[in-house]
């Protein structure tokens, strides 16, 4: 009786599950029906509505480490997904203006605030603002700037159906950080 190899065939069998697990990977995104598409063309087109930010998504690090172990963290909370239930903020858009009151957490290079901590904070225009209707991802993307004080916000606010939305905030003297929450017409 002759005598398999099966260590000839293990470079095919790697291949062939390396290949199946890549394409199974592939996240699949749900269209957008024609009237969820207006839904959110209206909105995006009017530039009026806020955002409640239930979620704080901070770039991890070792102080975010210490307040979780130290209990300092709210409820339900990690290093790198604050909940923001009860805590009072917001962002507002109306027309070119933006209105933002965020509570911050992460590492600031600079500090500029002697006496009290400061949260995300601006209220003028928003410069340089780009909107992408990005219909392979189901979603709008806002893409503008704050120049708040001395530093410069770069903002990338993503509108999705159900009016999901995630708000990330790239700042210059302060760690990256991303809102997730929930998007409401004004009704003015």
């Amino acid at each position: 009786m002759p005598h398999l190899n099966i260590s000839r065939f293990f470079p095919v069998g790697v291949l062939i599950l390396g290949i199946s697990f890549l394409t199974s990977c592939k996240s699949t995104v749900t269209p957008l029906t024609a009237s969820e598409w207006a839904e959110l063309d209206k909105l995006v087109e009017d530039r009026n509505f806020s955002m409640e930010a239930r979620w704080a998504e901070p770039t991890p690090d070792n102080s975010l480490n210490q307040m979780a172990n130290a209990g300092l963290l709210p409820p339900g909370s990690s290093p790198s997904r604050i909940n923001l239930e009860g805590n009072a903020n917001y962002f507002r858009m109306k027309g070119d203006s933006v209105e933002v009151q965020l509570p911050f957490w992460g590492e600031r290079q600079v500090i500029q605030t002697y006496g009290g901590a400061e949260g995300i904070t601006y209220r003028g225009p928003a410069e340089d603002l780009e909107v992408v209707k990005n219909e392979s991802q189901s979603r709008y993307d806002m893409n503008f700037t704050l120049p708040n004080k001395s530093e410069r916000l770069q903002c990338n606010l993503k509108i999705f159906k159900g009016y999901r939305a995630l708000l990330t905030v790239n700042s210059t003297q302060r760690n990256s950080i991303r809102y997730e929450g929930t998007i409401i017409p004004n009704q003015e």
